[in-house]
């Protein structure tokens, strides 16, 4: 839709009363108080009737007439309702209220005497001092020439279906309606009101009145009111003010309801009419209504999405059981995305605007069964995909149509049209930019699984835009399997991955630090600026586990990183730095592989990795420490004995037989080993042997 200023109009109103109109209810506020507590003698009082004929004075420069409506904590003026939790206007529209008054008027030439003498009469207290007002007959409520006052007229209007009267006070949406009946049917000539005040009576009365505005005011005042307080509303009576208030609208001229509508005062209010009335009245009201807010808008709806409205509207209403609950979502669905922004561009092309209109004249858009053609099985969403590209047009109902298919698991279809439409088409660029967008990717991800072919097709395109999201479901995600899949998609899109990881190496999570830290493993090169030194410190050995293959590589931080490995109370770290020790060892890193390893309680097979590293050092400290292992003393001939096989004890004999077979004390140990019964300790000795 897009939005053209009304001729001679060059500024928007305002949602907010004016200046002159917000005073003058302050100020008749004001009088009706001072009179209510001052006797009548007082001085203050005059004055407060002056006031307020200054201001109708301020008002009457631009106008003859001036209504309000009455609502039970509200007042409405120029199709506005006053805030309910103002207090001082809360007082006053409370007080009118208990009066059972509906509106009141002052026209053009109203005197201070006429003004005091209505304040002396709302100035009454109806439950203290007799009646209320609008209770009166007709001939005994107070009215002056240039002031008058409209009852509700209960008595008048009548609530009745199927025979029975309402004989509690009814509930806001009653007296809103009945509110708006009264001021509806109010005439010049009489107030009174002889016809029951059904729907169609009061839109015949609107149809048929050619007032001033103040008229409109008040009866679009009442119906924001009403398409307000329904949309919460519940239960009986709720139901039955809903019903008439669709019927009325139903019942309306289209030239009366836009002139009403156009009453409703800035854009932001009649978007909020429209919205209310779409979580309240009937679906053909609604569209009504819509239309008639575009069109005193001076907006542009599309005409082929006029007619889907119109056709899920009809579904909504005669439908089957499950078409209604979809027609009736879909169409409301629809609206309020319609009318979030008033400044669309009119997708309306002639040939979208056929095909359309012979859509709306046949089958629904949406069904739950899938139909058979010559091109396979298609729903009314696949079709509608494919008009919108064939006539590359977008509007709410085709989005509708890929949110459905996207639930449906058929991101691979739509990709597949995108792919295959023209490369100007705008509809393509808008499908493209809806399954590439941030909240899409989340969507997909959400699952218990994921089609990897769809994520990477998905990712591709999305380029680094992508790598917030796969970064969160990376961490979020409580399925194994698509954490799987987001993790190898990452580690494939490049440097700019890199920047995302820098950024979420602080969380408190160990597991979103050890995830970063296994993705920078996977990169073709390192973050700028990182460096795993500090995980190697980490509280949680798995942050360590996956920090360690990072550390090593870094020139500066090997030896250290293998010295903190060999100290590690983690085995799996330990096994991890002992096998980083296997092909060479620093002779500064002996004394901690002998103390924390070789020499300690640790699983034999630990210490038997230990023992083998300790073959590429030269130093006394490891020779001494493979002869405490591989022994188990001296006999009483002075003979050195062999200690019973384990890992440990094999890979202490073979260091030995590797590099300290010269030594006299390891010559005559691995003399006496290769003599044992243990065939195992015999070949661990014979096998090095024959290597060195």
């Amino acid at each position: 839709m897009s939005q053209t200023p009304p001729p001679g109009d060059g500024q928007t109103k305002t949602a907010e009363l004016s200046r002159e109109l917000s005073e003058f209810l302050l100020e008749l506020s004001i009088g009706v108080h001072r009179y209510a507590m001052y006797p009548q003698t007082h001085p203050s009082l005059l004055p407060a009737a002056e006031n307020i004929i200054g201001r109708l004075g301020e008002i009457f420069m631009d106008r003859r007439t001036l209504s309000i409506g009455v609502a039970k904590d509200q007042l409405v003026i120029e199709g506005l309702a006053t805030e309910s939790k103002h207090p001082v206007l809360r007082d006053l529209a409370k007080r009118l209220h208990g009066h059972q008054l509906g509106a009141m008027t002052f026209t053009k030439g109203v005197v201070v005497k006429e003004v005091e003498g209505l304040l002396l009469t709302l100035a009454k207290d109806p439950e203290r001092e007799g009646e209320p007002l609008g209770l009166l007959p007709q001939d005994q409520i107070p009215s002056w020439e240039h002031a008058r006052l409209f009852p509700l007229g209960y008595d008048s209007l009548d609530w009745k279906d199927e025979g029975d009267v309402v004989e509690e006070e009814p509930d806001r949406a009653t007296l809103l309606w009945l509110g708006l009946a009264r001021s509806a049917m109010a005439s010049d000539e009489s107030d009174e009101v002889t016809s029951p005040a059904g729907a169609e009576s009061v839109a015949e009365s609107i149809n048929s009145h050619r007032r001033d505005s103040a008229y409109d005011q008040v009866i679009v005042g009442y119906l924001h009111q009403l398409a307000d307080e329904l949309k919460s509303g519940k239960g009986g009576e709720a139901e039955s003010v809903r019903k008439r208030v669709s019927t009325l609208i139903r019942e309306l001229d289209d030239s009366t309801l836009q002139r009403l509508v156009s009453m409703g005062g800035s854009v932001e209010q009649t978007r909020k009419f429209v919205l209310d009335a779409n979580q309240s009245l009937a679906v053909d009201s609604v569209v009504k209504i819509l239309q008639a807010a575009a069109d005193s808008s001076h907006q542009t709806i599309s005409h082929s999405l006029t007619r889907i409205l119109s056709k899920l509207s009809n579904h909504a209403v005669s439908g089957t059981d499950r078409v209604r609950d979809q027609a009736d979502t879909a169409l409301r669905d629809n609206v309020e995305e319609l009318i979030k922004d008033w400044e669309l561009a009119d997708p309306n092309p002639d040939a979208y605007t056929l095909i359309l209109d012979s859509m709306a004249k046949s089958t629904p858009v949406f069904h739950d069964e899938m139909q058979d053609d010559e091109e396979g099985s298609l729903t009314g969403a696949h079709r509608l995909i494919q008009m919108s590209m064939e006539v590359d047009s977008w509007g709410p109902t085709v989005a509708k149509a890929v949110s459905d298919l996207i639930e449906a698991g058929e991101v691979p279809y739509l990709l597949e049209m995108v792919d295959g439409a023209p490369e100007d088409s705008e509809v393509a660029a808008k499908l493209q930019d809806h399954l590439t967008s941030p909240s899409q990717l989340r969507r997909l991800l959400s699952g218990s699984d994921v089609d990897e072919a769809t994520l990477r097709s998905v990712v591709q395109r999305m380029g680094k835009a992508a790598i917030p999201t796969l970064l969160d479901a990376l961490i979020e995600s409580e399925s194994r399997g698509v954490r799987r899949k987001v993790f190898d998609v990452l580690s494939q899109i490049g440097e700019d991955v890199g920047e995302a990881i820098m950024a979420r190496l602080d969380e408190p999570r160990w597991f979103v630090v050890r995830n970063m830290l296994a993705l920078v493993q996977r990169l073709p090169e390192r973050p700028e600026g990182f460096s795993a030194g500090p995980f190697m410190e980490h509280k949680d050995p798995r942050v360590r586990r996956e920090a360690f293959p990072l550390a090593i590589r870094e020139a500066t931080l090997r030896e250290r990183t293998l010295a903190s490995g060999l100290a590690d109370t983690d085995e799996r770290l330990l096994r991890m730095a002992l096998l980083e020790v296997q092909e060479s060892i620093p002779e500064t890193l002996v004394p901690v592989l002998v103390n924390r390893v070789v020499r300690s309680e640790k699983p034999s097979d630990l210490r038997g990795m230990g023992a083998r590293a300790l073959r590429h050092s030269k130093s006394a400290l490891a020779l001494e420490a493979l002869l405490e292992v591989a022994s188990s003393g001296k006999s009483i001939l002075g003979r050195w004995k062999v200690a019973q096989p384990s890992p440990a004890v094999l890979a202490a004999l073979q260091s030995l037989s590797a590099s300290w077979a010269q030594d006299s004390r390891a010559r005559e140990l691995l003399k006496t080993a290769a003599k044992s019964k243990e065939p195992e300790i015999r070949k661990a000795v014979s096998a090095i042997g024959e290597d060195g």
